[in-house]
């Protein structure tokens, strides 16, 4: 049996999902997972993760207060691995007292990936993360993009460790045939918090092209998810529908009832609410980004216009077959036995 201590700085959103979700696929393993994590105020905490790990320890406060009891956690569980989760975690955590211990480092994501710093405050992240890289033993990448960024900063190896998503509710109707509607009008979503990641401005321009066709009056829009007022009001005034911060399972409902998803982030690690619609059978158009450019996915784009013109496309012929045959090869690509494979090499079982 090995012990497998997750240290994590940020247990919100896909983070949380994600922990949750490698607990769940090495279930039958002799594996046992210890959760250490810090509460902020803004992550969403709404899975029962705590019956999942066989310990679970949070704390409040401080990165200081953080460190301090990530290093007592590593010090009294005495872990085979040490799993680090998030830049702020990654980079603090190459610092705890190692012992014998393997250390794994999961980015979800590199901070210096974001579009909303300047250049010199990237090139200060991504300075950071070479910072006692050394100690880290290998770095489990959640894309492609993720496993190639730690070579290039210099990472002694780098593993593909996928995500993926796993719907429980059995109302729910993953893996049967794609929704019935052809005619419109059509449910077209966006999930998460609205917040520059996920780049609602794109979103808006999408929107202003959509009302060049005569399609978009069948389309309406609906943003799952909330963000501070500023952000909101442009979205609502312009017409598009937020439903602010719901539960997940709600969250999943209303997904599952869309006609189609847009993925509008401006970075990302690989986000788990495109493997959430996928697993729904729900079509996707995908910004290409970073963590998506790897997936040779046929509905992709790089600008508000061509993303309009794919959601036109879609309102013409929402039927077209290439859009089950696109979801059934994300479904495969990103699998729970894929996973579970991958965290067994990771964790060299």
């Amino acid at each position: 049996m090995k012990t497998v201590l997750h240290i994590t700085e940020a247990f919100g959103g896909g983070i949380q999902t994600a922990l949750c979700s490698y607990v769940r696929s090495t279930a039958e393993d002799p594996i046992r997972h210890l959760l250490f994590a810090r509460k902020r105020k803004q992550d969403d905490i709404d899975l029962a993760f705590e019956e999942l790990f066989s310990e679970v320890q949070t704390v409040d406060g401080s990165l200081l207060t953080f460190f301090k009891n990530a290093r007592k956690a590593v010090l009294q569980t005495q872990p085979d691995i040490i799993h680090l989760h998030s830049s702020f975690a990654g980079f603090l955590g190459r610092y705890l007292p190692k012992g014998n211990a393997k250390i794994v480092y999961t980015p979800h994501c590199y901070a210096f990936e974001r579009r909303d710093i300047s250049p010199s405050i990237q090139r200060i992240y991504m300075t950071l993360e070479t910072l006692g890289l050394s100690r880290i033993d290998l770095v489990a990448g959640c894309s492609k993009r993720e496993c190639e960024l730690a070579l290039e900063l210099g990472a002694k190896k780098a593993i593909h460790l996928n995500n993926y998503a796993e719907i429980d509710s059995i109302s729910f109707t993953s893996g049967t045939a794609p929704k019935p509607n052809t005619h419109g009008p059509f449910n077209v979503v966006v999930v998460g918090r609205i917040s520059p990641q996920k780049d609602p401005a794109f979103l808006l321009d999408t929107l202003i092209n959509l009302q060049l066709y005569p399609e978009g009056r069948h389309v309406t829009l609906h943003w799952l998810g909330g963000g501070p007022p500023e952000m909101e009001k442009p979205l609502l005034d312009a017409g598009i529908k937020v439903s602010g911060m719901i539960p997940h399972t709600q969250l999943m409902q209303r997904l599952n009832d869309a006609d189609l998803y847009l993925h509008t982030a401006a970075w990302e690690g690989m986000p788990l609410t495109l493997l959430e619609a996928a697993k729904l059978n729900v079509p996707m158009v995908l910004r290409i980004i970073g963590a998506t450019q790897n997936l040779h996915y046929p509905f992709m784009v790089s600008t508000p216009e061509a993303m309009a013109k794919q959601i036109v496309n879609f309102c013409r012929r929402p039927d077209h077959p290439d859009y089950q045959q696109s979801l059934e090869a994300i479904n495969a690509t990103f699998s729970a036995e894929k996973q579970r494979a991958a965290l067994n090499t990771i964790y060299g079982n």
